[in-house]
């Protein structure tokens, strides 16, 4: 019998263009905080915002972005009403496993630190690889806006 994780991997992997070689850690971006413990995806979501906040700070920089603008682009972007929006708008809730409790409603603040969590399963995954993390940053429509 095949894992359903296998499953989640290929599914995944074809809507981000990455395919992740860990499953557990995969599993656990999906997994909102309560369904198996208190914190759930909690911990990869704050490795991932940070390294997405840190991604785009320096692509700022490499761009020769003033701090002001940095600080408008990595707020915005990073923001999780974006988050959010860019997770639904890929598809992504139909992946969560969500807390019992919530029923089958997806909120904006679960979909965002799903968000946060597969960038951070990504970052680590990587081995703290900055390309990669800006191909899965680009895949989730995160990347820093043209002029």
């Amino acid at each position: 019998m095949t894992s359903p994780y296998i499953d989640l991997t290929q599914e995944i992997g074809n809507i981000l263009g990455y395919q992740f070689r860990d499953s557990a850690r995969l599993e656990n971006a999906f997994r909102a905080a309560g369904v198996i413990d208190r914190d759930g995806n909690k911990s990869l979501a704050l490795v991932g915002v940070t390294a997405l906040q840190l991604f785009l700070q320096t692509e700022g920089q490499a761009r020769r972005a003033s701090r002001e603008q940095i600080n408008n682009v990595v707020s915005h972007l990073a923001s999780n009403i974006n988050l959010a929006e860019r997770g639904f708008e890929l598809g992504l809730d139909e992946f969560i496993e969500n807390n019992p409790c919530q029923g089958n409603t997806i909120s904006n603040k679960v979909m965002a630190a799903t968000m946060e969590a597969i960038i951070g399963a990504v970052f680590l995954e990587s081995h703290w690889d900055r390309d990669t993390l800006g191909l899965i940053v680009n895949s989730m429509g995160l990347s820093w806006p043209d002029e």
